[in-house]
């Protein structure tokens, strides 16, 4: 049922768009040959100047390429650079203003009026070429519809205004005059007729043909409901109490009625339209992997599911605001913040699905390529999403007309404020960059240096933080840890070193001694968690090598068992090896059955641990008797 009332909606909507058509024009423009000003009108002022005996259809493929090369500079922009600026005529309006004047206190009747026409020419062009300008300006300020159209309105207005009519009897009469006034004045009323004509010609197909200069969206141009609107307002029961409130509230009932309309709609296709947007994509993407598909659709769904349920709010709320507010220069004022929040919207969607697909494949791409470090991936996002905040305050400048050029040339100035003000920030920054390509420590390994130990939390673009083993959490500036002396624990694949020296005392036989070295040194070579030559293997090569694998990767499997010195109380018997696996609570295990095997070992052969003992001798005077 639903489905079928989205698929008539969609109809009602869909189909006017196909009953547009481009108005062509198919009728000349009347304008008046300058080298005979008797002829019959013919089309474009510069075809008078060649030719006054074409065709009607030649005159029509004239104008219509006139239009065409002007709809070709709108789009290009070249009215920007090719057009002169409203002040180039300004000048020679302000004389030709201050001869009328002259003219008419000397009763220069034909001259002011020779002056008069000029300066409305003058003026008419000025504003004509403005006008074309700001169509331009107003594409690249993505301006609605409303705009360009009562931008062509107002020039078309004001080149109606000025009543050519008022002067044609006093051209009818000059054109016998052969004097130089008659003359000019002649071709003043010539040349603004046909520039009036053109003009009118030009602006009239413009404002019917906007979608020509710019692209014509269906939904932004009020969704088409102005129709509706009229239908509910027009209403016998609707219609007193629209008026009422067009009144007092400026707004009708059928725009509030389509306002509700807009938002329910909206709403439901947030409960709908996500879901049916993930799963298309998901099949595609992913037709025979169902365990992919289900990751992709929960990371997709949980990347775009707030953006795009904000954008279809926040599109609801303009097709609101262009039915309710009647003020065009305040939409122009509420126009860029929104297109700001649609291009915030959009970057945050990129963003979040960047983030999730890093999420998904982040660590088989860790795993496949040990060289990528999983901090690098995580500053690389932060750094994109500052690019993309940036994106958004250019694109909201750019909207509200503020020039961006100017600010960095602004920049330029006062750089060096900024770069003595920015100073340790930008050093901190650089120190991260250092961290990150130098590779001395990575996420969650566990360093020491002369001010902190601790475990490695994240590497961020101005500090660093570090979990010290009593759980608390230290940020360094990353300049002070880049300059430190880092002792770097984690930073070894295979051993952990077990130092220690056992002693045993003098009074055992030196043969049973020997044994017990012997049978320590047999025990760790054959126990599983020690690292020897038995289960290590090193590959040797006869290959030059600058750095050995074993140094650079952290691998010791060096096993050493050697009575190693006469003590003070006992012998004692180095043992010196590693643990195959350097995570603390594996080598406390290793080390601890390590050491219960030898204290076996020792009894097993008739040894005894020497403990620290101190003998002291008294030394007694014999008494000597004297038996005389």
């Amino acid at each position: 049922m639903f489905n079928k009332l989205l698929l008539k909606i969609f109809i009602i909507l869909i189909i006017p768009i196909f009953l547009f058509s481009d108005n062509i024009p198919n009728a000349s423009i009347k304008l008046i040959a300058k080298d005979n000003p008797t002829a019959k009108p013919i089309t474009e002022q510069t075809v008078l100047e060649e030719s006054t005996s074409k065709s009607l259809e030649d005159q029509i493929d004239a104008q219509n390429k006139l239009l065409d090369e002007i709809l070709v500079n709108i789009n290009n922009e070249v009215y920007l650079t090719s057009l002169p600026e409203k002040s180039f005529y300004e000048n020679e309006i302000l004389f030709l203003t201050n001869r009328i004047n002259t003219n008419n206190l000397q009763n220069n009747i034909l001259a002011a009026k020779r002056d008069e026409l000029k300066v409305n020419l003058l003026e008419e062009k000025a504003y004509y070429e403005n006008t074309l300008k700001e169509i331009i300006i107003g594409k690249q300020e993505f301006k609605n519809k409303k705009y360009f159209e009562e931008l062509l309105q107002k020039n078309i207005q004001k080149i109606q205004d000025f009543k050519l009519s008022d002067y044609t009897l006093l051209y009818n009469n000059e054109l016998k005059n052969d004097n130089k006034i008659s003359k000019e004045f002649v071709d003043n009323y010539v040349e603004l007729y046909n520039q009036k004509h053109t003009q009118l010609f030009v602006l009239q197909y413009l404002y019917s043909n906007i979608q020509k200069f710019r692209a014509s969206n269906f939904f932004i141009d009020e969704f088409n409901l102005k129709y509706m609107i009229n239908k509910i307002d027009n209403i016998k029961a609707i219609s007193y109490f629209s008026s009422l409130t067009s009144y007092h509230l400026n707004f009708s009932i059928g725009e509030a009625t389509v306002v509700i309309l807009i938002i329910v709609f909206f709403r439901l296709l947030n409960r709908y339209l996500i879901a049916l947007i993930i799963n298309f994509i998901s099949k595609i993407l992913f037709k025979n992997d169902e365990e992919a598909e289900e990751s992709v659709l929960y990371y997709l769904k949980d990347a775009i599911n707030s953006p795009l349920i904000y954008s279809l709010y926040l599109f609801s709320i303009q097709l609101s605001i262009f039915i309710l507010i009647k003020d065009q220069a305040l939409i122009n004022q509420i126009m860029p913040w929104i297109n700001t929040l649609y291009i915030a919207l959009l970057t945050w969607a990129m963003y979040s699905i960047l983030n999730n697909s890093i999420s998904i494949y982040a660590q088989n791409l860790l795993e496949k390529y040990q060289n990528v470090r999983k901090e690098m991936i995580v500053f690389i996002l932060k750094i994109v999403k500052v690019l993309l905040i940036l994106v958004v305050i250019l694109f909201l400048f750019t909207q509200l007309g503020i020039d961006v050029k100017a600010i960095a040339a602004s920049l330029g100035v006062g750089g060096i404020a900024i770069a003595l003000a920015a100073k340790d920030t930008l050093a901190n920054f650089f120190a991260s960059l250092n961290i990150m390509t130098d590779n001395s420590f990575s996420q969650g390994d566990w360093i020491k240096t002369d001010d902190f130990e601790g475990t490695v939390v994240d590497i961020r673009m101005r500090t660093t933080r570090i979990r010290t083993f009593d759980n608390a959490m230290i940020t360094v500036p990353n300049t002070q840890i880049a300059n430190a002396h880092i002792l770097n624990w984690s930073k070894r694949i295979i051993g952990r070193r077990i130092k220690m020296s056992i002693g045993v005392t003098y009074e055992n036989k030196m043969s049973d001694i020997v044994c017990l070295k012997n049978d320590i040194l047999d025990m760790l070579l054959n126990h599983p968690n020690i690292a020897s030559n038995k289960n290590i293997d090193i590959s040797r090569t006869k290959a030059f090598e600058a750095i050995k694998r074993e140094d650079l990767e952290g691998i010791k499997n060096t096993l050493l068992v050697y009575i190693d010195e006469f003590g003070a109380t006992s012998i004692n018997i180095l043992v010196y090896c590693f643990s195959r696996s350097p995570v603390w609570e594996d080598w406390l295990d290793t080390k601890e059955d390590v050491m219960i095997k030898i204290a076996r070992l020792v009894e097993k052969n008739h040894c005894e641990f020497a403990y620290p003992t101190q003998v002291v001798h008294l030394k007694q005077e014999e008494k000597i008797e004297d038996l005389s």
